[in-house]
């Protein structure tokens, strides 16, 4: 971990509200791995005065890539950077997901979610089996596709409008016996809004789900406590050191 000047390569509008980063930083891009995240200093004023996590969508080489949603003031000053400015990067941090090998895997992402999973399925694809269950709002929300098309063939899609794949939720897929997901030798990994992980998590007890958690963060380190959730059996987690993907069995979501 440490505090990098990232330059913006390439910016991308995915919708109306979704933007694509392609920064690069042979440092963090090196280090990257599935599972972990950055955290970017919006201005080098303080207001913002915290930094703004992000997950890694992907990596190629030295450069890396962050997708992220506009949702309040910092996140609006990002979506205004332009190509060749530099931004004042901390990472990479959290846990790593660990390396897995023969293993049949669903990962099932909703909305902006779908964007970290394409990195895990970029690492993980060649040495494992890879079925995709990717939903939205509608088909403009449904993001990266070309680029998980090139990974796997075994992709279910959804959109809540029906404007494109089968209308519903992504986990209304859950329902459908041809993804195999009642096989005890599944691991699930999922990204996506709280109701979204709630109800995979509900549904699958006894499979392994891994989630993707989205808390509010400070130091981004595990110091300051501030994206904490609590366990089952006690205590809690930090989402920025223990996570921030997690065995959803273990919290209380």
């Amino acid at each position: 971990m440490k505090i990098e000047r990232a330059e913006l390569i390439k910016k991308l509008s995915l919708s109306d509200t979704v933007f694509a980063f392609d920064l690069a930083s042979k440092t963090i891009a090196r280090k990257a791995k599935p599972g972990q995240f950055i955290q970017i200093r919006i201005f080098d004023s303080f207001d913002p005065f915290l930094r703004r996590p992000f997950s890694f969508a992907s990596v190629l080489g030295d450069r890396f890539r962050i997708v992220f949603r506009v949702r309040g003031k910092g996140t609006k000053i990002l979506s205004q950077c332009h190509s060749g400015q530099y931004l004042d990067i901390l990472g990479p941090l959290g846990k790593p997901i660990a390396q897995l090998q023969n293993q049949r895997l669903v990962l099932i992402g909703g909305g902006v979610g779908i964007a970290p999973l394409f990195f895990l399925a970029q690492r993980l694809g060649p040495s494992n089996h890879l079925t995709l269950l990717l939903g939205a709002k509608n088909r403009k929300e449904l993001i990266m596709l070309k680029d998980f098309k090139n990974l796997t063939k075994n992709i279910a899609l959804t959109t809540e409008d029906g404007s494109f794949g089968k209308k519903g939720k992504v986990t209304d897929l859950l329902r459908n016996s041809e993804f195999g997901i009642r096989d005890s030798g599944l691991k699930i990994f999922a990204c996506g809004p709280w109701p979204m992980l709630r109800a995979i998590q509900k549904r699958f007890g006894s499979i392994p789900v891994y989630g993707f958690l989205e808390e509010r963060m400070g130091c981004g380190t595990g110091i300051c406590f501030c994206c904490a959730v609590k366990k089952k059996d006690g205590g809690y987690l930090r989402v920025c050191q223990e996570g921030p993907v997690v065995n959803l069995s273990q919290v209380e979501i």
